[in-house]
């Protein structure tokens, strides 16, 4: 990368293009066309070469350029960027092609129930495509003649390669290819698993060849290389994957598909690692191809904002209209949000995460990503970021002996080999929070320093939790109703809430009014939260029963676990739960990002952002271990009042809307 770098400021110009449209590129203009860039201070582009339609934008010896167009439009857009010192990466898509489906329908997949290339016959709804097989190996000679082809006339800054995931194909590369491996193509997991180690391949054999071209291109493949999974599968494992990236975009339009909790959880997972992230986001209202939408200026603010806070550099998607002219409009909104990134750089460049919380994730590699795991993940992310506690998704093969705390959340499976790393870290002084089934095998916990006696499964669908009134002091004293049964455990420690088990389980001819049966009057032997010597045990899966039922008490009682396992957390303030605050080192000190927007649903499926919301007289609390020498409001550099008392940075919020930042410098 340039400077070893990616830009903070970016476009992804999709142009996906119908054969079916005539006058293509007709009114582009080579000076407008960066001119209208520069003006929303844009310094890096990806154009397309081809298009998921099979359409190249150049003239090929390959495929079909668009039979509509007249002349290299993509030949003169990357000779115009690398005039105007724009970054410009070549785009192409690899399963995702109508024009070598319609050429080789050999090439597409099969699944199991013997659907070709995935899109059933006479499917017309959104964003479905016929799908090639990426594993076909005729197919990958082809895409490398592509790469060579585009390399060899445009010497593109790198490649954006798109759509590459497996759709549990069972073809006859991919049958042969699994039974080689010693996998059965009828068994779903198998196939499931299979799909991981193809993509890997793929990657892998396509980053080896194009860096043979010129090792100084830059490389992308979009094949979710942020999907979370345990790295303990080499083979299969997104860890392995990562290995021929040379940066990761995180694609998430959070509006209609990924939703608001997406990119947070995917960015919380790698942004601990030294590998350049990206933000992908879009213009648009909903997602791609929403042709004449504009997204909410406060939406584009926020999560842009929410990509630099986390460490992050922003890309946001627009589709160039047929006749090759850039939407004005769009690029002003894109410029008033680009403005301010370009103004907050100085700032931005060299800083590291700060962490107090390892999350060991419990998705394994080589399978699909279950419902469960992904509410698991979205419900931690919630509570922590909720309670202003700083945290990292790590998976088996992180350190994590620097964490204050580690959490085990709800069904975290160990091996053997991980329950004897935790006990270690647990003796250095290191804690643990274990919730649901996380840690429990054969009767007990798998870390000893937790020891409980394990009884199997609730026989409840619901039951009730009774806490303790002297620990939990400052929430109701009710039986709280859980959702979901959890663990039926004992142990040896102190009980901080006890089990209320319901009169019966609710059936059709036995039931007590509308929902679950009422609680008993008396607890049950079974322990709801015990504190042990290595940490706190919750027998109920309450991340994901926040994620699930958003009721605030799970989010109280777990502060209380928290607060008592964390002595001096980085940052304490009495900011609302929906202010959003990351804090990231750098030579100078701190940098802390607060985002004040509101996420609403309008309609029934979709989330968006139209309001900031002010924040006045609140505190902030930092854990800096020595005074500073001046605490910065940016971009505006205007220094502020501080005190500083107990290792803590405490400054004033007295009125904030929408971003802010602050530097606190040595």
């Amino acid at each position: 990368m340039k400077n070893g770098e990616l830009p903070y400021r970016q476009i992804h110009l999709d142009f996906h293009t119908s054969p079916y449209i005539d006058g293509i590129g007709e009114k582009f203009d080579s000076r407008e066309f960066t001119e209208t860039l520069k003006k929303a201070h844009v310094n890096s582009i990806n154009l397309f070469a081809k298009c998921h339609h099979g359409m190249y934008y150049y003239p090929t010896k390959i495929g079909t350029m668009h039979p509509n167009l007249k002349f290299d439009l993509f030949g003169e857009q990357i000779k115009a960027c690398k005039e105007n010192n724009i970054r410009a990466l070549a785009y192409t898509c690899v399963s995702w092609n109508e024009d070598w489906a319609d050429r080789h329908p050999e090439w597409l997949t099969v699944d199991a129930d013997g659907v070709v290339g995935v899109k059933k016959p006479f499917d017309s709804s959104f964003y479905s495509w016929r799908h090639i097989c990426h594993n076909n190996r005729d197919y990958q000679d082809i895409l490398k003649q592509e790469f060579k082809e585009i390399y060899e006339l445009y010497h593109p800054d790198g490649f954006w390669i798109d759509i590459i995931q497996g759709k549990k194909c069972i073809c006859g590369t991919c049958s042969a290819d699994m039974k080689e491996l010693g996998l059965d193509p009828r068994c779903s997991d198998d196939v499931n698993r299979f799909d991981r180690i193809s993509e890997m391949r793929f990657c892998r054999t396509m980053y080896l060849y194009i860096k043979s071209l010129d090792e100084n291109l830059e490389i992308y493949f979009n094949s979710l290389p942020y999907r979370l999974d345990d790295g303990e599968d080499k083979e299969a494992s997104s860890v392995e994957k990562r290995k021929y990236f040379d940066f990761i975009d995180i694609e998430s339009l959070p509006s209609e598909q990924w939703g608001y909790t997406h990119f947070p959880v995917a960015v919380n997972y790698l942004n601990k690692y030294d590998k350049d992230l990206c933000m992908m986001n879009g213009k648009f209202h909903t997602a791609w191809g929403d042709f004449g939408s504009l997204r909410h200026k406060n939406a584009l603010e926020y999560e842009c904002f929410r990509a630099i806070a986390n460490g992050a550099k922003v890309c946001i998607g627009d589709q160039l209209h047929p006749a090759g002219k850039l939407d004005e409009a769009v690029y002003e909104r894109i410029g008033e949000v680009y403005d301010k990134i370009e103004s907050l750089e100085p700032r931005l460049h060299n800083t590291k995460k700060v962490s107090e919380i390892g999350v060991l994730i419990p998705a394994k590699a080589g399978y699909d990503e279950e419902p469960a795991y992904v509410q698991i993940m979205e419900g931690v992310y919630r509570i922590l970021s909720e309670l202003h506690l700083l945290f990292d998704f790590v998976n088996v093969e992180d350190p994590i002996d620097g964490y204050k705390l580690l959490i085990l959340p709800d069904q975290v499976v160990l091996s053997d080999a991980t329950a004897a790393k935790i006990e270690s870290y647990i003796k250095k002084g290191g804690k643990v929070l274990m919730t649901g089934s996380s840690g429990l095998k054969d009767g007990k916990s798998q870390v000893s320093s937790i020891d409980l006696t394990h009884k199997g499964k609730s026989e409840h669908a619901q039951q009730y939790l009774r806490l303790d009134e002297s620990f939990f002091d400052d929430i109701p004293h009710i039986d709280h109703v859980l959702y979901e049964g959890g663990e039926r455990v004992t142990g040896n420690g102190t009980v901080l809430a006890h089990i209320v088990k319901p009169y019966f389980e609710r059936t059709y001819d036995k039931f007590c009014s509308h929902r679950q049966t009422p609680p008993c009057l008396s607890v049950s032997e079974d322990a709801g939260i015990i504190r042990c010597d290595g940490g706190i045990y919750v027998s109920f899966p309450v991340f994901k029963l926040y994620s699930e039922y958003a009721y605030t008490i799970y989010r109280d009682i777990l502060e209380k676990c928290l607060r008592d396992l964390i002595d001096t957390p980085y940052i304490m303030t009495d900011l609302p739960a929906i202010t959003e605050l990351t804090l990231r080192s750098c030579d100078k000190g701190y940098v802390l990002h607060m985002l004040n927007y509101t996420v609403v649903r309008k309609a029934k499926v979709m989330d968006t952002v139209e309001e900031k919301f002010i924040v006045c007289d609140k505190a902030i609390r930092i854990y800096t271990g020595k005074s500073p020498a001046k605490v910065v409001k940016i971009p505006e550099d205007d220094e502020i009042p501080y005190d500083f008392a107990d290792g803590y940075t405490c400054f004033k919020i007295d009125r904030e809307e929408g971003y802010s930042g602050y530097s606190i410098e040595f």
